[in-house]
């Protein structure tokens, strides 16, 4: 792994250089958090008063173990957006690979055995896809046409049909997906085991400094001997493995895996990176505020499902929320300059 991502060929022992306007952007962080929590708590009132049913424990829970797996995806893909390479749009289909890759490994195999090829194959896809954005190939693109091909690898594999996991109901391999330590459903925890070691890459280790900075500027990353395109790559491993998280714990829970487990992944993560406040064009984020963004958009689909509205008025309202998110940011960025 040394070799993906050199150490900086900075002269001296100095640290990491900042980001351009740490300040001002650990205040546009802070004041993000606390608008979120409170869109969260207009929408909760909102959604009380439209249809009773929305604020009830149980579907509350339901909502939880939605935004969990969809945070889990939108954690990894903070660190694309913010690294300056927009998002990636084959997310839903490596879940969909490895969810497959781990139903057929784990039911002949075990647990661990499965875990390790589904590593291996989030390994080789975020390298792949990391190696040829980071060359300079369109990262909009270069992620369709992954998810296309690795589509086509799973169809070909399953020949369109279900692979299910036969494990025994009692064996690691299914717990880890149906498990309820302390009555949180397992998805929960893996969300927040994630999102504390993504706080920890992104804010505490030079790796996650560097990939703030190469977002923020390019150039200046590069004028300082940041090996720009081992931390691109690096950003797509750390995606690719939040969504083989993702395929796994829904293999698990489910029992089975198909190509029809993640319709809308990609845009529910990509929504909660953007409405968190993510910049689109990188070098600002917030893996907090990603949290929050998943809640929101599970909470806010929840409720479109409640009032019993359409998948494409549902579509329509999430990518209405998005764009009036980004744009607001924007005008934000703008007047605090």
């Amino acid at each position: 792994m040394k070799t993906i991502l050199n150490k900086p060929r900075v002269v001296g022992a100095g640290p990491v250089p900042s980001a351009p306007g740490a300040a001002s952007f650990a205040s546009r962080r802070t004041q993000g958090l606390m608008i979120g929590v409170g869109v969260i708590v207009v929408l909760l009132i909102v959604g009380s008063l439209a249809a009773p049913d929305f604020v009830t424990v149980s579907n509350f829970l339901g909502v939880i173990r939605s935004a969990s797996i969809t945070g889990i995806v939108a954690l990894g893909l903070t660190f694309v957006t913010i690294s300056g390479n927009y998002f990636s749009l084959s997310v839903a289909q490596t879940a969909i690979l490895t969810s497959v890759v781990y139903a057929a490994v784990a039911s002949t195999s075990g647990f661990f055995v499965a875990i390790l090829a589904t590593i291996a194959v989030c390994l080789f896809l975020g390298l792949i896809q990391g190696a040829i954005i980071g060359a300079g190939g369109n990262p909009v693109v270069v992620t369709l046409a992954a998810g296309a091909t690795t589509l086509g690898v799973v169809l070909l594999m399953t020949s369109s049909n279900r692979v299910r996991l036969t494990a025994d109901p009692g064996s690691l391999a299914v717990a880890i997906g149906r498990s309820a330590p302390l009555g949180i459903p397992s998805a929960t925890w893996a969300f927040a085991i994630v999102a504390v070691i993504c706080y920890l890459i992104l804010q505490r280790t030079s790796l996650g400094r560097q990939t703030i900075l190469v977002g923020a500027n390019r150039k200046t990353a590069n004028a300082v001997g940041f090996n720009v395109r081992g931390i691109i790559i690096w950003a797509f491993v750390i995606s690719a493995l939040t969504a083989g998280c993702a395929g796994v714990l829904t293999a698990a829970e489910f029992g089975v895996a198909d190509t029809a487990q993640f319709p809308d992944l990609d845009i529910n993560a990509v929504a909660a990176v953007l409405v968190g406040g993510t910049a689109i064009k990188g070098g600002e984020g917030s893996i907090l505020q990603t949290c929050i963004g998943a809640l929101f958009i599970a909470l806010l689909r929840n409720l479109l499902q409640i009032l019993g509205l359409s998948t494409g008025i549902q579509l329509l309202v999430i990518g209405a929320v998005v764009t009036i998110a980004v744009c607001t940011y924007v005008l934000v960025k703008g007047k605090g300059k």
